[in-house]
């Protein structure tokens, strides 16, 4: 398909941008004529089979000022699209549109575009920041940690004998629930359930309930759900449970020896083991507060700037930041909206529970933007068909046609902005230098450290579960990125 045509910019005022562009006759033409044969298809002409009728008859059956406009209006998109892509401009916002002719098949189209484009940073120091950065330490108290929770990986469940359920045991049983003011109980019956007692999988009064019953017990019991509870409507009703316990498991830990590490690693004895644990939390750390100080030198330099943060970018930037949060619910096997009304949230407002957020990603994307201009930052051909590479073996097609396809739509020059703006972040932490963090900040570094870890943890089982049954490529993912 022939789409020829020229586009030319000028810069206004307020951050905005003329785009001029003409269409040339053969596009109009190509676009009048896929309109004609749409409306062969719809419009019954006596005398003609379906779809047959020449254009003349169409033309006089709906009018050429109609076919016109009707073309132009499925094609303006196309050609504004191309335009933008061609002169390489970054819109963000609808383009208000103005034109004083029709559509010609012989001299063809011309029409404008206004539009706001991203605004340019004005930088400040962004090299030679100086940056707080917190010192590694791994103490073995983490180590051994670690250590538990690889032995907890290879953990066995053997029968209780001899006294009744305590918390950290595994109960196997049957329960039903039945609503004290009357009507269905949803999700309130199960058999053979195993309910790890004290993880917090059923609601606490029931749990506690478990804790003392001996295998063969039944027992029957009121449990009231919290006014906080995620469904409202089971906000303060009353249920009346029976349990039966069929059985009651506890955990065993394998011996922590040398078989254990030969098991558990590629290390022979335990020492070994530990020595290697040690060290790949060593290098964790190392990774996470390098990352941690580059978030602070870009923070610095954006503090130094002054960036105008455009309301269409911080809104379009929440959206993303909202369909990503999706997505990863979808992972966990959660409906996005189901989870909406659990919480109690609607769409909208996760939306802007992200604004500062989003803005404030905004803001650093820009400032690393300007940094890059500054430094004559460009995509290396080698970093940018890696990501391509990527791209291609998600997608199951091939490099070339993913390129073909990011070329075609404008998203091979966005992979490009965000190689470039890795090399901006990356000789923005480079420069710095680093200086002792204040002893509270350090501290509270640590804290967070150790909540994130017990938080994968408490995840890692699941998340690997969730890896196994979600084993899909998003091909839509190739022209978004």
């Amino acid at each position: 398909m022939t789409e020829s045509k020229t586009a030319s910019v000028t810069q206004l005022e307020d951050n905005k941008v003329r785009l001029d562009v003409e269409v040339s006759g053969e596009a109009v033409k190509e676009g009048v004529e896929a309109k004609v044969d749409e409306l062969k298809q719809q419009v019954r002409v006596p005398g003609f089979r379906p779809g047959k009728a020449p254009r003349r008859v169409i033309e006089s059956q709906v009018g050429k000022d109609y076919l016109y406009m009707e073309a132009l209006q499925e094609r303006l998109p196309q050609w504004y699209s191309r335009a933008v892509v061609e002169t390489e401009i970054r819109p963000i916002d609808q383009p208000q549109i103005d034109f004083e002719e029709s559509p010609d098949e012989e001299n063809g189209f011309k029409f404008s575009a206004t539009v706001e484009v991203r605004p340019e940073a004005k930088l400040g120091e962004y090299k030679g920041l100086e940056v707080p950065k917190r010192e590694a330490g791994i103490d073995e108290e983490q180590v051994e940690e670690q250590i538990e929770e690889m032995r907890g990986q290879f953990a066995t469940l053997a029968a209780v004998e001899g006294r009744p359920a305590q918390e950290g045991d595994f109960a196997i049983i049957d329960f039903k629930g039945e609503l004290m003011s009357g009507g269905e109980l949803p999700g309130g019956e199960a058999e053979d359930y195993m309910l790890e007692i004290g993880k917090g999988e059923l609601l606490e009064d029931f749990e506690n309930n478990v804790v003392g019953m001996s295998a063969g017990e039944r027992k029957q019991f009121a449990v009231t759900f919290p006014m906080d509870y995620g469904e409202e409507s089971l906000r303060g009703q009353s249920v009346l449970f029976r349990v039966h316990v069929k059985e009651i498991k506890e955990r065993e830990l394998p011996p922590l020896d040398d078989d254990f590490a030969a098991e558990a690693s590629e290390f022979d004895t335990l020492e070994e083991f530990r020595q290697g644990v040690r060290d790949q939390l060593g290098e964790q750390l190392q990774q996470q507060i390098q990352g941690e100080f580059r978030g602070r030198a870009l923070d610095e330099a954006a503090k130094n700037a002054e960036v105008l943060v455009p309301e269409p970018m911080v809104d379009e930037k929440a959206g993303e930041m909202l369909q990503s949060f999706e997505r990863s619910i979808q992972q966990q096997g959660l409906d996005p909206q189901q989870y909406y009304q659990i919480a109690g949230v609607d769409p909208e407002e996760m939306k802007q529970r992200v604004r500062p957020d989003a803005e404030d990603t905004v803001k650093k994307e820009l400032v690393l933007d300007a940094v890059a201009v500054a430094e004559g930052l460009e995509a290396d051909e080698e970093t940018v068909m890696h990501e391509v590479g990527h791209l291609a073996e998600e997608s199951g097609r091939s490099a070339e046609q993913v390129v073909a396809t990011m070329r075609a739509n404008g998203t091979y020059s966005m992979l490009e902005e965000e190689v470039v703006r890795q090399k901006a972040l990356e000789l923005i932490a480079e420069s710095a230098v680093p200086v002792e963090m204040p002893e509270e900040e350090q501290e509270e570094a640590e804290e967070l450290e150790g909540v994130e870890g017990e938080a994968r943890a408490g995840t890692s089982e699941e998340a690997n579960e969730e890896t196994e049954e979600t084993n899909e490529t998003d091909e839509e993912e190739e022209g978004q990125k």
